[in-house]
């Protein structure tokens, strides 16, 4: 019945309406479909001995989205600017409030259901809306939405700081806007606590490298930056415009390079304390420096870059490293001219297309170098140089199937002292695993893909195994089922049971894929396999267990 059914038949009853004429009308207008909800609810609870209500609640929720009228909300909604009391009583249940999540992505200028999401968020369901792109259209619901995912990050520990960051920037990079308010709003955090603001900087990186991976535009990001950090591109600022230049080509060519240089050594030369340095570090500012400066120069015949430009591209990136936004102290001067020092030393040290005993020769200061982060990065580009130069000439020299090759265990050194490495090691490990060496047959191309699969399993050990598992799911069809069985087995001797989803659900594929390949396997293989199907409570886990012969349990053949 109407909720103000009751109002209306008072005054009916006052102008002169007759009790008899108000039950009539009564009888005519209604539906009792509330009534019948739950008659139905009863009636099929009974028959079917289980509780039905779900399967309502969801055609319910499926009918109110189907028939609902944006311009007649609003329209009663404008009248008394409050939601009704049994919407409001709706929202305090899961189920109605989803429905109002979806019915606010479908019509996101609704007037009443802007308010509801305002109403949901007040009361602090915050967590279940920093998905919906239609939240982070209401500036005030995104406002309230964005301080209660800071307040979550603030004071969770490591164990849990990785979710709160995921729930933060799923909310704050919805689109262009809202990730220009959340940036702003953490720049001024920043710039508020000083030298204390290390945590919100990795917020801002952590934003900045979702963003980049959402919308694949590094020009976006790294204007917002310049913008916040007061350099306008286009406004006659040198910085601005040649970082701008560096980032749209992805390439650092020596006009851009000279005026970076020309900016920041003069700052520092001057006792000053320079532009920011945030934006040397940019990866998309660094990564095409350093690759100019060193990239593919062991693949090359000879080393011609003109000496002086070089300089400013060595000097750019040791500042880079140690500089900060403050004036630079004696110390750290000299802590920037020693590091400027090595990388010198190791560009004209580290020898080109090298014989194994050049390699011998040159370890121990290489073990030397790679205790520095951006030394060991260009001992990586050395590496990949040597092991790819002239269609991975070098395995065909130096590989057997009884050593690993030393340039390999340098990566896995690389990958153990500096962590943020990792992705440039694992790399490096593809370019081996999917290298066709010449005069390599068959037999001795898949032993070279396992001992890589060895070396990548020492790195899954290193906290990055799904990236490696989400790699070989892209190129399962691409790869010998009995490499990937290989890589199964290598990469399940190196965790116990509990294992998390995102973990079960690509390995479960792969076994999926390769079920024929993992019954003819050897038996150590086998059994790995079959311990982790066991250990998961998973329909098609035990689907695939029951499919696999038990190694342990196997009859011999009696012969008489």
């Amino acid at each position: 019945m109407e909720p103000t059914a009751e109002k209306y038949v008072e005054q009916f009853l006052e102008v002169g309406g007759t009790p008899f004429n108000v039950m009539e009308m009564l009888r005519l207008g209604y539906e009792g479909l509330a009534a019948m909800t739950n008659a139905v609810n009863k009636d099929m609870g009974s028959a079917f001995s289980s509780d039905v209500s779900t399967a309502i609640t969801d055609a319910v929720s499926r009918k109110i989205i189907e028939r609902f009228d944006p311009e007649k909300a609003d329209a009663e909604f404008s009248q008394t600017n409050q939601l009704p009391d049994h919407i409001v009583e709706m929202l305090s249940h899961q189920t109605w409030r989803k429905t109002i999540y979806m019915l606010s992505e479908r019509y996101p200028d609704s007037t009443m259901l802007s308010a509801a999401l305002q109403h949901i968020a007040n009361q602090g369901h915050q967590a279940e809306m920093t998905s919906l792109s239609s939240a982070s259209l209401q500036t005030h619901v995104f406002y309230s939405l964005l301080v209660e995912c800071l307040e979550k990050v603030s004071p969770a520990d490591e164990e849990n700081l990785h979710e709160k960051i995921k729930e933060l920037v799923s909310m704050s990079c919805q689109r262009e806007q809202t990730y220009l308010v959340a940036q702003y709003l953490l720049h001024s955090v920043r710039q508020n606590m000083g030298s204390k603001a290390v945590g919100v900087w990795r917020l801002q990186e952590e934003l900045e490298s979702h963003m980049l991976d959402k919308y694949k535009r590094p020009q976006l990001a790294i204007n917002i930056k310049l913008l916040l950090d007061g350099l306008v591109v286009g406004g006659g600022d040198r910085i601005a415009d040649a970082v701008a230049s560096i980032v749209q080509g992805a390439y650092a060519a020596p006009g851009d390079v000279a005026s970076l240089y020309n900016e920041y050594y003069g700052a520092v030369s001057g006792g000053g304390s320079g532009p920011p340095i945030r934006i040397l570090q940019n990866e998309c500012v660094l990564a095409p420096m350093i690759d100019q400066a060193f990239g593919g120069l062991w693949g090359k015949a000879s080393q011609d870059q003109r000496s002086d430009l070089l300089n400013k591209y060595i000097w750019l990136i040791a500042y880079a490293t140690v500089g900060t936004d403050r004036p630079m102290t004696s110390t750290a001067k000299d802590e920037l001219h020693k590091l400027i020092t090595e990388m010198k030393e190791l560009r004209s040290e580290l020898p080109v297309h090298p014989l194994q005993t050049q390699i011998y020769q040159v370890i121990p200061k290489v073990l030397h170098w790679i205790n520095t982060p951006i030394l060991a990065r260009i001992i990586l580009l050395w590496i990949r140089d040597v092991t790819t130069y002239d269609s991975f000439t070098y395995y065909n020299t130096y590989f057997t199937s009884t050593e690993v090759p030393t340039l390999l265990l340098l990566l896995e050194e690389i990958a153990y002292r500096h962590p943020l490495l990792k992705p440039l090691v694992f790399a490096a490990y593809r370019d081996s695993f999917e290298s066709r060496v010449p005069d390599f047959l068959p037999e001795k191309q898949i032993k070279l893909q396992k001992m890589v699969i060895n070396r990548m399993a020492v790195l899954a050990q290193l906290d990055y195994a799904l990236p490696i598992l989400n790699y070989f799911s892209a190129k399962r069809n691409d790869i010998d089922e009995s490499v990937m069985v290989y890589f199964l087995h290598r990469l399940l001797v190196q965790f116990e049971a509990p294992y998390p989803d995102q973990f079960c659900k690509p390995v479960l594929e792969l076994i999926t894929h390769t079920i024929d390949s993992v019954k003819a396997g050897k038996d150590k293989e086998v059994i790995c396999i079959r311990d982790f199907l066991a250990s998961i409570n998973d329909d098609l886990a035990r689907s695939l267990l029951s499919n696999l012969p038990d190694p342990t349990t196997s009859t011999p053949i009696s012969i008489e």
